[in-house]
């Protein structure tokens, strides 16, 4: 029974492999392939765009008058979905771009822009630099600033990393639970402190000496008030300006109690209103 697949092949002794057909396909033939539009294109006979991305079905040739550094360059054929005009765009591979040949209009791209006026301001400094050699010195001094800020941001980004891989996933997880069990003390301390704060007996010790001030003012001033309102009243009571004495005199031979009144001077009033004033200060404070 043969093998259903070969893999040794009988080379007789007399084989010549010039003898062989020759095989090779002809240079100007086009494959079917399957391709999605790089860019976005309007067409120029309809006016219809087909933008990028958009699958379409194409013929693909190779441009063998052409080539950039040895890389072949390629062309394909595509047609408008709407009014199905052919459009032809071939490779860039010196912009590593297309570029649209005919049948369409190519969107604009900023991009593109870019990278012109990039390429128009190298070969302006090429110029300058041509004829000034004091010129390419600061040109110079310029790019190797440049690349020491480059290198220097790329040595602070290696050094994070290192610090980042130093902390392994144990270290994190340890980390995580001393958090976790910081939050839980602080809420149990707060939750304590409420607690304390609610049963709380306020004691003297405990008052402020600006409350003890504010008291001792208001008690000053409540004095004054009752001094005042008792002098009032002890001004408006009539009382006798005389004492009386009781005096012992010989009537007929026997003794006999006489009373006897004597006028009373304006200091021993006085000072009777005023310990009588003081009194009822006192009285009243107490209460």
């Amino acid at each position: 029974m043969a093998e259903r697949k070969v893999l040794v092949k009988y080379y007789p002794p007399d084989f010549d492999p010039k003898l062989l057909p020759n095989n090779h396909r002809p240079k100007g033939k086009q494959d079917n392939v399957r391709n999605m539009l790089p860019m976005t294109v309007k067409c120029n006979h309809c006016g219809n765009y087909l933008y990028i991305g958009t699958k379409f079905n194409m013929r693909k040739e190779t441009v063998w008058t052409e080539n950039y550094l040895g890389i072949l360059i390629h062309r394909f054929y595509f047609k408008c979905t709407y009014c199905y005009a052919e459009i032809t765009f071939k490779t860039d591979p010196r912009n590593h771009d297309y570029i649209v040949e005919g049948g369409g209009t190519r969107n604009y791209d900023p991009y593109r822009d870019a990278k012109a006026a990039e390429e128009v301001l190298k070969q302006m400094r090429a110029n300058e630099e041509q004829g000034d050699s004091m010129k390419f010195l600061e040109n110079k001094t310029h790019d190797s600033k440049k690349e020491m800020d480059i290198l220097d941001a790329i040595d602070d980004t290696h050094q994070l990393n290192r610090r980042q891989t130093q902390f392994t996933p144990d270290m994190l997880l340890k980390q995580l639970f001393y958090d976790l069990d910081a939050l839980e003390l602080q809420e149990e301390w707060e939750k304590s402190k409420g607690f304390k704060e609610q049963f709380k007996v306020k004691r003297l010790s405990d008052t402020n000496e600006k409350e003890d001030k504010t008291m001792h003012s208001v008690t000053q001033h409540l004095k004054q008030v009752v001094v005042q309102q008792q002098t009032k009243q002890v001004q408006q009571q009539v009382k006798p300006k005389f004492i009386k004495k009781q005096v012992c005199c010989e009537k007929d031979g026997e003794k006999v109690g006489v009373t006897k009144e004597e006028n009373k001077d304006d200091l021993t009033v006085k000072q009777e209103n005023q310990n009588q004033i003081q009194s009822l200060v006192d009285d009243d404070y107490q209460d």
